[in-house]
């Protein structure tokens, strides 16, 4: 996903990219069996009228609540960032990137490289996507290639 804050795009306008629904195997009737997921990401947020990156988690059957997984705001440099973070959902789900333009037309927020594997995400100082050491994790691994994916822009309707 690419968005760019360039003209005619106004002020807290918003991108969002909706994933795939995921399925979760149904809970064991004898106890708890609620897997964990890494997802994992990269992120880079540049210039100096960075808005804000949100991402969300939107539970099978609850299409109106979608629950806060990560945020970023403001500019984080000329370079890629990683973010991981652990996932418990107890029934099937989406995961929603939502970019919002800040206040000028100096900044871009792109994201690439979206992975979902089974199991809790490595320690910061282990590698981070099993996939390049060659596991392979339940869920489907995502991959948004080419990074300049444009994404359709919602406008505010006033």
């Amino acid at each position: 996903m690419y968005i760019e804050t360039s003209r005619p795009r106004l002020e807290g306008e918003k991108a969002r990219l909706v994933s795939p629904v995921f399925s979760v195997a149904p809970k064991n009737p004898y106890g708890a069996t609620n897997t964990a997921y890494c997802f994992s990401f990269y992120y880079h947020m540049y210039g100096q009228h960075i808005g804000s990156l949100n991402v969300y988690l939107r539970l099978k059957g609850q299409t109106a609540i979608e629950n806060p997984l990560w945020s970023s705001s403001g500019n984080k440099g000329q370079h890629w960032n990683q973010a991981r973070v652990n996932i418990n959902p107890p029934t099937s789900f989406q995961l929603i990137f939502e970019g919002i333009r800040g206040p000028g037309i100096e900044g871009d927020i792109a994201i690439d490289d979206v992975s979902i594997v089974e199991g809790e995400c490595m320690k910061s100082d282990q590698p981070a996507n099993n996939l390049r050491s060659g596991a392979v994790g339940t869920l489907a691994h995502i991959r948004l290639i080419p990074v300049t994916i444009l994404m359709f822009v919602l406008s505010h309707q006033r």
